[in-house]
């Protein structure tokens, strides 16, 4: 079942991106949380991230790929994001290929909503294609960065909404 809410999420996001991006539509952030709880992946639930510093993310977790450039920051204020952009290989032979893209919502230090929202309805939809046919080796090759980036997207899109 969390299989496919994944995926249903990531179509209703991509459904409703105008209404959301306008305010006329509310923006479901715990609905996102739960299913970025639900892969599994990273150590601790989403939100504790939240209050977490670069350094502290950087020592016990990250696996390298966010640009991490104020290590006394919160992860809340980085600007830097990781798009889960493209999935191959072959899953009856336990080879998964996930690519990724940096993205920056911030660019010229004013907050675009749109890119977080393409982060987290793009990145949803690879990571739910995968997840719908090879859970357990999702798990394995999901970058860490990439699904703290859903979480800091969404949080910047709740805070901006």
């Amino acid at each position: 079942m969390e299989k496919l809410n994944t995926m249903m999420l990531a179509d209703d996001l991509a459904l409703s991106q105008d209404k959301i991006l306008s305010g006329e539509q509310n923006f479901d952030a715990e609905a996102v949380y739960k299913i970025i709880d639900g892969l599994g992946v990273l150590n601790n639930p989403i939100k504790d991230y939240f209050d977490m510093t670069e350094e502290q993310y950087y020592e016990t977790e990250s696996d390298h790929k966010l640009a991490l450039l104020n290590m006394s920051g919160k992860l809340t204020d980085l600007h830097d994001r990781i798009l889960t952009n493209h999935v191959d290989g072959y899953v009856d032979k336990d080879e998964i290929n996930l690519t990724y893209n940096h993205e920056d919502p911030y660019e010229d230090d004013l907050y675009n909503p749109a890119v977080d929202y393409h982060v987290l309805t793009y990145s949803l939809k690879v990571i739910g294609a995968v997840q719908s046919i090879a859970a357990k080796d999702l798990q394995e090759v999901l970058s860490k960065d990439a699904v703290l980036s859903l979480g800091l997207a969404t949080y910047a899109l709740a805070q901006n909404a």
